[in-house]
């Protein structure tokens, strides 16, 4: 918990004019060995836009989670930092292009395997023992009604191996179709609406991933979900809210999210 702190307040100082912080915190619903996450496991995501110059910003994501189970035998009570992210952005009118790199620092455990649940678009950010490399393109199409189609994708690299462990690296590639080789490839593709109502912004997503190096068929290598999202544009400060639910058959049942980003 200190370190996770400590990692949080080294972010906050460097904000200031024309950056942009955003937290998140997603709450996963699940049953996990007859029972049921409590109130305060979740995931969260500290994240930074510091422009640079020329539509360049340099961009940084902390994520951390923790983790518990009600009324269960085995012992779950667990928090960890995520696999930190540092990268570029380059933004064009309609045309953003994001790439960046995470840093092996998720442990196994049980606080990971809900992180990783919680937001299956960032699982390289709890996957333990990967460094991740990321890039992703994404379009805006519209105003008041916007439309934004993105696609990318993840190439993961083992550092080591931890077969046989509890909420290790080989339980998550069961549960989540997350690595197991020295090396993986992701797609990620999907695509966000929008509609703009004053301050009010109302919208609808649907993401999805899939392991091409998997060498099974599509559908086994695949997940996909649907989410709705409100937020309130007041400047400065943008409040936001959000639900999402999976379209495939894995452990998650839902998960719900609060957002807050400041612009200055």
């Amino acid at each position: 918990m200190k370190r996770i702190s400590l990692v949080a307040m080294l972010l906050l100082p460097s904000f200031g004019a024309g950056q942009s912080l955003k937290i998140e915190a997603v709450k996963p619903d699940f049953t996990f060995s007859k029972s049921k996450p409590s109130f305060f496991t979740s995931a969260w995501f500290v994240s930074l836009d510091l422009p640079i110059a020329f539509g360049i910003s340099l961009t940084g994501e902390v994520p951390f989670a923790f983790g518990k189970l009600k009324d269960n035998p085995v012992p779950t009570k667990d928090e960890t930092i995520g696999n930190p992210a540092v990268g570029l952005r380059f933004h064009r009118e309609h045309l953003t292009i994001d790439v960046a790199a995470r840093l092996p620092l998720a442990k196994s455990g049980f606080a990971g395997f809900v992180g990783a649940l919680a937001d299956i678009d960032r699982q390289e950010a709890f996957v333990p023992d990967i460094v991740a490399l990321v890039g992703m393109i994404k379009t805006k199409i519209g105003s008041k009604f916007s439309v934004h189609p993105y696609g990318g994708i993840s190439l993961n690299y083992v550092t080591q191996q931890e077969p046989g462990k509890f909420f290790s690296r080989e339980y998550f590639r069961g549960v989540f179709k997350a690595t197991e080789d020295d090396g993986e490839i992701y797609v990620l593709y999907g695509a966000e609406g929008w509609l703009q109502i004053k301050k009010l912004q109302l919208g609808a997503a649907f993401n999805g991933r899939t392991w091409v190096s998997s060498g099974v068929s599509f559908d086994r290598s695949s997940i996909h979900q649907i989410s709705a999202r409100a937020k309130l544009d007041f400047g400065a400060v943008t409040p936001g809210i959000m639900f999402r639910i999976p379209l495939d058959d894995i452990l998650l049942d839902y998960a719900a999210g609060l957002n807050l980003e400041f612009n200055l």
